[in-house]
């Protein structure tokens, strides 16, 4: 379905879309560490929020953050289990010269 025309399969535009926010999220791109099963289950949720009117690629990026944040880190996209790797490395002192990491 398409986000822009409901009674319609996804178009091109909207697979851009979920291209784009799957890269952001750390599931596609040169330093993408994500397996499969995770990619594809992101983008199948991904595609159900487009049917259900979330179109936009902010919309889409927090609703993806909040299905890791709900499942106890078991729906964590690459960038969220990225950014508590390095919260934890500095919390824990990783940060030799004094100066705090900051997680993306």
């Amino acid at each position: 379905m398409s986000s822009s025309h409901p009674e319609h399969y996804l178009d091109s535009d909207d697979l851009n879309l979920l291209v784009e926010v799957l890269t952001t999220a750390g599931f596609y791109g040169t330093t993408a560490n994500a397996d499969l099963d995770g990619r594809l289950a992101a983008a199948r949720f991904l595609m159900t929020a487009l049917e259900n009117g979330i179109a936009t690629r902010d919309m889409l990026a927090a609703a993806l953050v909040e299905r890791g944040n709900a499942s106890a880190g078991e729906h964590h996209t690459p960038q969220q289990t990225k950014a508590e790797a390095i919260d934890r490395w500095d919390d824990e002192g990783g940060a030799a010269s004094g100066a705090a990491a900051k997680s993306p």
